[in-house]
């Protein structure tokens, strides 16, 4: 039996929280078999009602296991894009996330799942079995597009994902991709999320700095699965491919 805390953290994202609930809900019915779960989620700084729905949410889902649920008004702005001050924001919430569960050196794993993102729950069985230190599938976009290309790396060279979608387990330098799985022990030894790469001295996404972290502590085994995970439609150009696929029948 494994011991596992899941993690999400949102912000204004109301319209896809439903689904995030569904997925979520199936994956816990998967784990809860074998396994204790607790959920942990974070959210500020909301301005879509995401804070009220995630409240909601956190109440049903504290009657199927442990959940922490904080929305705070921290007065940040929503950024987008490479900002310094946005990966800090997110490494920020992503560490509080973290931290207002219960003793964290009680977990063998720990799995940061988006809420932007449509997954099939049983992969996230396969990710959490994997012996990598952490462990990843790919994103795609509603056109079928790699997604998550700041955050993924095949070497430490790079600063971008260049290698199309991968058909075969890949080993990275680095990895997030929607649903991420971590081995727990960097994470009690001290590891956190941060905007500025230890390595390079520079501004970097949250989520490759992770991985630059727990490399330097010895955690070196960063997979990333042939394991499709989607981003819905966010352009009008993605929503109008996305619908004529629908229409074809070739959608989800």
């Amino acid at each position: 039996m494994l011991k596992i805390l899941i993690c999400t953290i949102s912000r204004n994202n109301a319209k896809r929280l439903k689904r995030w609930k569904r997925q979520l809900n199936i994956l816990l019915d998967n784990l809860l078999e074998t396994n204790s779960v607790e959920l942990s989620i974070y959210e500020n700084d909301s301005t879509d009602g995401t804070d009220r729905i995630l409240k909601q949410y956190a109440s049903e889902l504290s009657t199927r296991c442990k959940t922490s649920f904080t929305s705070t008004k921290l007065g940040t702005e929503h950024l987008i894009g490479k900002e310094g001050a946005r990966v800090k924001n997110i490494a920020a919430a992503r560490n509080n996330c973290l931290e207002q569960a219960s003793d964290i050196s009680s977990f063998d794993k720990i799995i940061f799942v988006e809420t932007d993102v449509s997954y099939n729950p049983s992969d996230v069985t396969t990710m959490l079995h994997h012996p990598g230190d952490i462990v990843s599938g790919f994103t795609t976009n509603a056109m079928g597009e790699f997604y998550d290309a700041w955050a993924t790396r095949k070497t430490s060279e790079e600063t971008w994902w260049n290698h199309g979608i991968p058909q075969l387990e890949t080993p990275v330098w680095s990895t997030f991709n929607g649903v991420c799985v971590y081995n727990s022990k960097p994470f009690i030894e001290g590891a956190r999320f941060a905007g500025i790469n230890p390595r390079t001295n520079e501004i970097d996404c949250d989520t490759t700095v992770i991985c630059e972290v727990f490399r330097s502590m010895g955690f070196s085994e960063i997979i990333m699965l042939p394991i499709n995970v989607r981003h819905p439609p966010n352009t009008f150009k993605e929503r109008l491919y996305y619908l004529k696929q629908r229409l074809l029948g070739r959608g989800a």
